[in-house]
C-alpha cells in the first residue's frame, strides 16, 4: 500500500555525511600526524578529500557548509576547553592592547587597497559596490580557532608570545562584533539600524555571560548525580 510504513528505509543523508567526514577525518589524521604536521591540515585536506573538488562523496555544496558548521562548533568546544579567558585578560599588558586596537584598521585598509586595485584591473569580488571592501576587512582578520589551536599544539599557549597573541585575537573578535553592526548598513547608513544591530549583540553578550556565570554552573551541580545527564547537558 501507498501508506504502508517501512522501517529501515535508507540511510538519512546527514548521517552518511557524518559518518564518512569523520571517518575521513580520523584516517587523514594519522597520516599527518605521523608526519608530524599540525592535525588542522588534517581537517582540511579531509573535507577537501569527501566533498565536490574531491572524490565527491558528499556532493552537494549545501552539505559541505553543515559538516564545516558541525566542524566549526567542534573546534570552537576543544579550544574553549583550554583557553582561560579570565587568566589571559588579566595577564596582558597595554602594549598588547594597543596592538589589538590598531592591527585590524591598518591590516584591513592595506587588504581594502590592494583588492580595489584588483578590482580596476576586471576582477570581481561579488556583487554589488562593497565586494573588495568586505574582501578587505575580512583579509585583516586572522582565525582565531587555528592560531590558538596550534599554540596549544606546540605548548606555546602559556607562553608570553602565546598570550600576546592570543590577546590580539580577542580583539579581533571585539572588532568583528563592531564590523557585523556595521555591515549591514552600508548601503543605507541609518544610525537607527546601527544601534538596534549592536544592541542586539551586547544583548546576547551579556545573556552568555549570564548564563555561564550562574545558570549552566548551578544546573550542572544539579546534575552532577547522574553521568548521563551530566554528558547531555555538557
Amino acid at each position: 500500500h501507498a501508506h504502508h510504513r517501512r522501517l529501515g528505509g535508507g540511510v538519512s543523508p546527514l548521517m552518511k555525511n557524518i559518518a564518512v567526514t569523520l571517518s575521513s577525518a580520523g584516517l587523514v589524521a594519522l597520516v599527518i600526524n605521523f608526519l608530524r604536521l599540525p592535525l588542522i591540515l588534517a581537517y582540511l585536506l579531509s573535507g577537501m578529500l569527501v566533498g565536490p573538488l574531491g572524490l565527491n562523496i558528499v556532493q552537494s555544496h549545501l552539505a559541505m557548509t553543515e559538516m564545516s558548521n558541525l566542524g566549526l562548533i567542534f573546534l570552537l568546544f576543544m579550544v574553549g576547553l583550554e583557553l582561560d579567558v579570565k587568566a589571559l585578560v588579566t595577564k596582558m599588558g597595554p602594549a598588547c592592547y594597543l596592538t589589538g586596537l590598531v592591527q585590524l584598521p591598518i591590516c584591513s585598509a592595506v587588504m581594502a587597497v590592494i583588492f580595489l586595485g584588483l578590482e580596476t584591473t576586471g576582477i570581481s569580488f561579488g556583487e554589488g559596490k562593497y565586494g573588495a571592501l568586505y574582501c578587505g576587512a575580512v583579509g585583516g582578520f586572522s582565525s582565531t580557532m587555528l592560531v590558538v589551536r596550534l599554540l596549544e599544539n606546540n605548548a606555546m599557549g602559556d607562553s608570553q608570545q602565546g598570550r600576546f597573541t592570543i590577546g590580539v585575537l580577542i580583539c579581533q573578535n571585539i572588532w568583528a562584533i563592531v564590523i557585523l553592526a556595521l555591515q549591514v548598513n552600508l548601503s543605507d547608513a541609518s544610525f537607527t539600524g546601527f544601534f538596534r544591530t549592536f544592541g542586539c549583540l551586547i544583548c546576547l553578550v551579556v545573556f552568555a555571560l549570564f548564563y555561564a556565570k550562574f545558570v549552566m554552573p548551578a544546573a550542572l551541580y544539579c546534575a552532577s548525580q547522574s553521568v548521563e545527564l551530566m554528558l547531555v547537558l555538557a
